[in-house]
């Protein structure tokens, strides 16, 4: 009996599977929802959380754990555009320094699952590679970080986000013990 189509036609190149569109909806749905949730903490003053507590980085953490690698590639590329359009933070020269961070932080996680297994404490090291490829495109573009020096702007960056630190590797830890990755899900 003759086929009705040639030969190959039945493979379909697949991008956009129905899993990864929803994987992929959950995680920017939560990008936006963590930064939001935790800006509407009431602050003393002008100080702001975000840069403190780091929630931008909870998404594509969870991406990059959890996920596969171009799910979490898309979410540390979209969150900061997702989150710019819906709030108009960050301004979008922010936006680029922070997918610029959250892309190194992800590649660095999915590297590092790769390299020595899932282990608690992934996010910090994630976090100062992201850092450091944030660096390297501000000391080329310094109007990124308006024109500051980029090791100061890092150091504090830092500084400023060491319980957001602490916050990831909490969430690693979380992630890792109660959902490890290649789990099956209920």
């Amino acid at each position: 009996m003759p086929e009705s189509f040639s030969a190959g036609a039945g493979r379909v190149a697949r991008f956009m599977t129905v899993s990864l569109a929803r994987e992929l909806g959950i995680l920017l749905c939560l990008a936006v929802l963590f930064p939001f949730l935790i800006h509407v903490i009431p602050v003393p003053g002008d100080a702001q959380w975000g840069p403190r507590l780091l929630p931008m980085f909870y998404a594509p953490l969870l991406a990059a754990l959890w996920g596969r690698g171009r799910t979490a590639a898309a979410v540390a590329l979209l969150a900061p555009w997702l989150n710019w359009a819906l709030t108009s933070h960050p301004p979008p020269l922010g936006a680029v320094v922070m997918m610029i961070e959250l892309a190194g932080f992800v590649l660095v996680v999915r590297g590092l699952l790769v390299g020595v297994g899932p282990r608690w404490f992934l996010a910090a090291p994630a976090f100062l590679a992201g850092m450091a490829a944030a660096v390297l495109a501000a000391a080329f573009f310094p109007a990124l970080i308006g024109g500051r020096s980029a090791l100061a702007w890092a150091a504090q960056s830092i500084l400023v986000g060491e319980p957001g630190i602490v916050i990831l590797v909490l969430i690693n830890w979380l992630a890792l013990r109660y959902y490890p990755p290649g789990a099956v899900a209920a």
